[in-house]
């Protein structure tokens, strides 16, 4: 059964429109609740009331007038400032491509969404990419969350989050095992929401490989 169902849906209803995406509620949710939902159940459930980020004509249809101009990211810059609204630039960009818009000067797009890109995105940003996972910027470019929040990972190991939930990038959520090690923790049906349980797990699998070395 999806836990949200039993939660608390109100704060959803009153708080969705004030954030950018689905992982930005789905963070303050779990925040404010002290939950561990995973991104794709919080956003499966907040479609199933109904929510959606959805566009008014007026919008749709200062969109098609803009869009063509400036490119995605100046575009979203100013639409959040014309509508009150806190969209991100990649939602406009997916908008803006389902409704067909194309930018006439790619030239004077780059350059506006240059110039952009520090006001929306300074350092220390935290943006979803894949499957919902948290990336953050640094002065070294976009970086996976987790392995800035891990630190080195040991060569041939890949980091897993134990309650599995991609958003929960805290030290003490994050291990190191080998491909080995993650190949039997699925093979067995190990993987669990529940940190001790998949930590518990984890360390059978590792003394099994040791076993078989």
């Amino acid at each position: 059964m999806d836990p949200v169902q039993t939660w608390h849906d109100d704060f959803i209803f009153a708080n969705w429109e004030k954030h950018r995406n689905w992982l930005s509620l789905n963070r303050k949710y779990n925040n404010v609740y002290g939950t561990n939902i995973g991104y794709n159940t919080f956003k499966s459930h907040c479609y199933r009331l109904g929510l959606n980020f959805h566009y008014s004509e007026e919008q749709q249809a200062w969109l098609t007038d803009t869009y063509p101009d400036y490119g995605y990211i100046e575009t979203a810059r100013m639409f959040n400032e014309k509508f009150k609204t806190n969209r991100s630039a990649g939602a406009i960009k997916t908008q803006c491509k389902k409704m067909g818009l194309k930018v006439k000067d790619h030239r004077r797009a780059a350059r506006a969404n240059e110039n952009t890109k520090k006001y929306i995105y300074p350092i220390g940003s935290i943006v979803a990419k894949s499957h919902g996972e948290p990336y953050i910027k640094t002065d070294n470019g976009w970086r996976r969350l987790k392995n800035v929040a891990y630190g080195s990972v040991p060569k041939g190991k890949i980091l897993v989050h134990l309650n599995g939930n991609v958003e929960d990038c805290r030290p003490d959520n994050l291990y190191a095992i080998s491909r080995n090690v993650n190949a039997r923790m699925t093979l067995n049906n190990f993987w669990s929401e529940n940190s001790t349980i998949t930590k518990t797990g984890i360390m059978c699998c590792e003394l099994e490989q040791a076993l078989h070395e």
